[in-house]
C-alpha cells in the first residue's frame, strides 16, 4: 500500500506533506497543554483546545473568585477539567496564558522552531503507526491497544492515550523497561541514540506493587464524584424538612428515575476509573465491556461505602445526605435489597479500609477472570493477580492486627455478586411493571438480564 497522503486535494508523501503544512496545522497535532484534548491553535500564548481557550477568556472578562474544594493541586485533564475552576485557571496562568500574549506568527524564530520540532516529533510517531497523544505529547498508545510508545522529557513518568500519568518505578526508565521478550524494542526509523529515545513497553508489566497501588489510588481519587472534604461539607449541612418530604412523596416510577440517574452518573466515573487501571485498556474491547457489565454495580456499591453515614442512617444522594427512610416508595423486594445493600456497606465500613484499599479492592473486583463471556481469560487473571498482590501489600502495611481481613474481603466478593444479581432481578421486575419507562442509554447497556451471573 502506498504511503502517499492526500492533504487539501494534493497527493504527496508524508515527509513532504508535513514540511509544507502551514503553522496552524503544525500546531494542531500537539494536544492542548492544559487538558490534553485536541488543540485548535495558539490561544493567549499557549497551544490549547477550544474548551480551555473559552474558559480562560471567560476568566479574564471580569472579577472571578474561584475556590478549590481540595488542596489546590487538582489534576486537570480531559475528564476532570471542569471540576475545579481554580486549579484550571492556575494551570493556564502557569503555562503562560495571557490576554496580552503574542500569536504564533509573532513568535521569535527560536520559539517557532521549538513548536515545529515538537509537532514533527509527534507526527513522526504517527508515521510509524502510533496513535493518540497524551496531554504532554510525551507518550502515545499503539493501535493494537497493548503497548505504549514513549519518548521523553521526564523519564520518571509514563502517560497513556487516555491522558493519565503513571509513575515509573525508581529502578526503571522507559528505555530500560522490558517487553514480553525481555529486551527493549525501538521503531526501526528512530535512532536509539537520539536525545528522544522511543521504547515500547507494557505499562502494567513494569510496575511493582507499590507503584501499581499508587496509580490505582490516583485513578480512584480522580474519578470519585465526591471528595472526602465534599462529603464532610454535605454532612455538616443536612437537608431541610421540605427536601426530605419531596423524596418521600415521590411515586414508585419517579423514585426509580432518580435512582437510575444517580447510578448512571456513578457508573460513568467507574468507567473512567477502569480506563485508568494499568493493564485494563490492554485487554480486548469485548473483554473490557464484559468486565464493566459484570462489575460496575459492584464497584458502585463499594463507592457507596464512602458516602454512607451510619449514625444518621443517611447516604449522599445528589447534593444531599438523605436518610434511607426517604426512599419510601420502593416495593417490598426493592426495600429488602436496599436493606441488604446497606448491611453490606456497614460491614465494609467496620473494616476501616483506607482509600487505597477501597481503590485496590475495586480494581480486584473489576478484573475478575471468572466473569461470563470473557475471551482472554489468562491475560485477565494475570492482571487480577498483580492487582491482588498490591492489595495484599497494602492490607499488610495497614492492618497488622487483623490477619483475616483479606479473607473477609474475599467473602465480600460473593456478597457483592449476589447483590448485583438481585439488583438485575428487581430491575427487570420493575421493567415488566413499567414497560414505557425510559432508562439512560448507559444504564440500559450495563444493567440487563444477560448480566445475571450464576
Amino acid at each position: 500500500m502506498s504511503m502517499a497522503t492526500t492533504v487539501s486535494g494534493v497527493t504527496s508523501t508524508p515527509s513532504t506533506t508535513y514540511q509544507q503544512q502551514p503553522a496552524k496545522a503544525q500546531i494542531e497535532v500537539i494536544p492542548c497543554k492544559v487538558c490534553g484534548d485536541k488543540s485548535s491553535g495558539v490561544h493567549y500564548g499557549v497551544i490549547t483546545c477550544e474548551g480551555c481557550k473559552g474558559f480562560f477568556r471567560r476568566s479574564q472578562s471580569g472579577p472571578v473568585s474561584y475556590q478549590c474544594p481540595r488542596n489546590k493541586n487538582c489534576v486537570i485533564d480531559r475528564v476532570n477539567r471542569n471540576r475545579c475552576q481554580y486549579c484550571r485557571l492556575q494551570k493556564c496562568l502557569a503555562l503562560g496564558m495571557s490576554r496580552d500574549a503574542v500569536k504564533f506568527g509573532r513568535m521569535s524564530k527560536k520559539q517557532r522552531e521549538k513548536v515545529e520540532d515538537e509537532a514533527n516529533l509527534v507526527k513522526q510517531g504517527r508515521l510509524n503507526g502510533y496513535g493518540p497523544i497524551s496531554p504532554s505529547g510525551d507518550f502515545v498508545h499503539s493501535p493494537n491497544n497493548n503497548t505504549y510508545l514513549t519518548y521523553g522529557t521526564d523519564p520518571n513518568y509514563m502517560y497513556t492515550a487516555n491522558g493519565y500519568t503513571y509513575p515509573m518505578s525508581q529502578d526503571q526508565t522507559p528505555e530500560e523497561s522490558p517487553t514480553s521478550e525481555g529486551t527493549p524494542v525501538y521503531p526501526a526509523s528512530v535512532s536509539t541514540t537520539s536525545p528522544h529515545p522511543i521504547a515500547i513497553v507494557r505499562t502494567v508489566d513494569i510496575m511493582d506493587s507499590v507503584t501499581l497501588g499508587k496509580t490505582i489510588l490516583e485513578a480512584h481519587q480522580r474519578t470519585c464524584i465526591y471528595s472526602a472534604e465534599h462529603i464532610l461539607q454535605m454532612k455538616s449541612n443536612p437537608p431541610n424538612v421540605d427536601t426530605i418530604h419531596y423524596y418521600k412523596s415521590l411515586g414508585h416510577k419517579q423514585l426509580w428515575v432518580e435512582v437510575a440517574e444517580k447510578i448512571t452518573i456513578a457508573v460513568q466515573q467507574i468507567i473512567e476509573f477502569a480506563k485508568m487501571v494499568p493493564g485494563f485498556m490492554d485487554l480486548s474491547q469485548d473483554d473490557q465491556i464484559m468486565l464493566l457489565k459484570a462489575g460496575s454495580f459492584e464497584l458502585a456499591l463499594m463507592r457507596c461505602c464512602r458516602v454512607y453515614d451510619a449514625p444518621s442512617d443517611s447516604v449522599v444522594f445528589g447534593e444531599y445526605f438523605l436518610p434511607l427512610e426517604a426512599f419510601s416508595a420502593f416495593s417490598d423486594d426493592e426495600e429488602q435489597l436496599k436493606l441488604q445493600i446497606f448491611d453490606f456497606v456497614k460491614t465494609i465500613q467496620s473494616m476501616n479500609l483506607t482509600e487505597s484499599e477501597i481503590a485496590l479492592f475495586s480494581a480486584v473486583l473489576l478484573v475478575r477472570s471468572d466473569r461470563p463471556g470473557l475471551k482472554e481469560v489468562a491475560d485477565i487473571q494475570k492482571l487480577h493477580d498483580k492487582v491482588l498482590s498490591a492489595l495484599k501489600m497494602e492490607v499488610g502495611n495497614n492492618h497488622h492486627e487483623d490477619d483475616e481481613l483479606l479473607s473477609k474481603l474475599h467473602q465480600c466478593t460473593w456478597i457483592l455478586r449476589s447483590l448485583s444479581n438481585q439488583h438485575i432481578a428487581v430491575l427487570n421486575k420493575f421493567k415488566q411493571r413499567e414497560p414505557d419507562m425510559e432508562f439512560p442509554a448507559l444504564h440500559k447497556e450495563l444493567f440487563s438480564v444477560e448480566n445475571t451471573e450464576s
